[in-house]
């Protein structure tokens, strides 16, 4: 198979070069702007520069890919325009990243980088204005390692305010930092947060991030550096099975007041210690799916976005590869996040302009035990409803999806056909409440999972020689549709 038989038609991803951490996400002035991570020479080269890449969407569906517009190429981030976030202020569109400078005289954790948080403003989202550095090293607390990264930034309360992800320089605990600001250049410590108890929760949060639904707020992050916690007869041990994980803690009241707990600020020894570690929920339970990043659209939706692979381990090796020479990397279907009033837990469902994509409906043929069908071309969307029961869902002779007993299993099969399309994936597990429905988007080398109306995802990439894709469901239920789905319009403007 060539590099274009594998490129997602359903998921953004770059012409060349390697797409990866959602960043800047925001709709300005109508038209969204999708910054992500960006390396444009890799592959084939490990050393390209890592900038931001834009994409832009007036509906979701057709996307121009502008190249990259934040490169690292100012003394204050030229070893990386790292991952940031958007404001809009007034007419004007801000964008806040972290400025990576390597000095070569430390290890890169404990001494020799400095984290620039930097602002750049645009009037038209298009067009960029200067650089500025509005935090340097000197404004974290002394506890505090080189990684500080991932500005977030917000208006409550009459203020702005920003998190950062952090890491610490004693005992690589992860925590956030907040500020606040009433101008957005000049920026005040107010508060900081980690988890509870004496094992670290992860050594780092990275892209810190908060979500208001129905009046409840939550704070998003990704540790980094978790040890796997399946245990299949254990289901409240069903988090973090990635060594990085990306989820969310439901708050007691706002993100804010949390923070402000914490007096020692800048003269603490330690960050303020309130999460309850048990508290935290996977955004999405399988192989794919990091750094991932909302933003609320001027609909009112709060849309998530994350990236669909892992970064490097603590060893510097990718969990998995992904066999693309020329490009690498992509970012999942925007997701509508909702609160799930029942539980308080948050529900994901693919934005509604997909469904303007199908393009043919077919209903799966009925077999002795469920339904079966063959997909070709690999773009679909498969909706069953009505299921009753245990299910086995099987994805040609590769992957197979089970829910039975509360847990809820993708599995790679343990044979050649298994380790050639995981390419090192083997099984993700989650605890569900039963099985009631089931969305599958499928692309040529994507599968996104949605249970119970997204109260459980799994993420996964796959590649597979074949052009067609069988699909086979075991279970009772009322209905089993396949949508065959339009390709999204992507018009690569620039090649890198």
């Amino acid at each position: 198979m060539s590099n274009e038989s594998w490129r997602p038609k359903l998921h953004l991803s770059a012409h060349n070069g390697s797409v990866s951490d959602p960043n800047g996400l925001n709709q300005f002035r109508g038209t969204y702007h999708f910054f992500s991570q960006y390396a444009p020479t890799y592959p084939p080269h490990a050393d390209s520069p890592h900038g931001w890449g834009h994409f832009t969407s007036r509906d979701l569906v057709h996307w121009a890919f502008l190249g990259c517009h934040i490169m690292p190429d100012c003394p204050s981030d030229r070893d990386g325009s790292y991952s940031g976030g958007a404001y809009i202020h007034d007419d004007e569109l801000w964008l806040y990243y972290t400025g990576n400078v390597r000095d070569g005289k430390g290890d890169g954790t404990h001494s020799g980088r400095l984290a620039n948080q930097t602002l750049i403003k645009s009037y038209n989202g298009i067009n960029l204005g200067p650089k500025t550095v509005v935090m340097r090293n000197d404004a974290y607390p002394a506890y505090c390692s080189c990684h500080v990264r991932d500005p977030k930034v917000w208006s409550q309360g009459g203020s702005m305010h920003m998190m950062l992800g952090a890491r610490t320089r004693a005992d690589s605990r992860g925590a956030i930092l907040c500020y606040s600001s009433p101008d957005g250049l000049v920026w005040t410590m107010e508060g900081s947060v980690t988890n509870l108890g004496g094992t670290p929760f992860g050594y780092m949060w990275e892209c810190p991030d908060r979500i208001a639904l129905d009046g409840r707020e939550y704070l998003g992050t990704c540790p980094q550096g978790m040890a796997m916690a399946s245990d299949p007869d254990d289901p409240s041990k069903l988090t973090c099975q990635n060594v990085h994980a990306a989820g969310y803690f439901p708050m007691e009241g706002t993100i804010l007041d949390v923070m402000h707990q914490d007096t020692g600020l800048m003269g603490a020894d330690a960050p303020h210690a309130a999460i309850d570690a048990s508290t935290f929920h996977d955004w999405d339970h399988g192989f794919d799916y990091y750094a991932c990043q909302t933003l609320v659209d001027e609909r009112g939706r709060t849309l998530l976005i994350g990236w669909m692979s892992l970064p490097h381990d603590a060893n510097d090796v990718r969990p998995y590869d992904n066999p693309t020479t020329t490009w690498k990397g992509c970012l999942t279907v925007p997701r509508v996040l909702t609160r799930d009033a029942r539980t308080g837990l948050i529900l994901q469902h693919p934005v509604k302009e997909f469904d303007d994509l199908r393009r043919s409906s077919q209903e799966m043929g009925h077999t002795a035990t469920g339904f079966a069908t063959e997909l070709c071309p690999k773009v679909a969307d498969v909706v069953v409803s009505g299921i009753r029961g245990d299910l086995a869902m099987t994805f040609g002779d590769f992957l197979t999806l089970t829910v039975a007993d509360g847990i809820a299993t993708l599995g790679f099969a343990r044979t050649d056909a298994g380790t050639t399309a995981g390419q090192g994936r083997a099984i993700r597990r989650a605890a569900v409440d039963g099985i009631r429905d089931l969305r599958v988007i499928v692309d040529t080398s994507v599968l996104e999972i949605y249970l119970n109306d997204g109260a459980a995802v799994f993420s996964t990439r796959y590649f597979t020689e074949d052009e067609t894709l069988p699909l086979a469901i075991h279970t009772t239920a009322e209905q089993a549709t396949v949508y065959g789905m339009e390709p999204l319009s992507i018009d690569y403007l620039v090649d890198r």
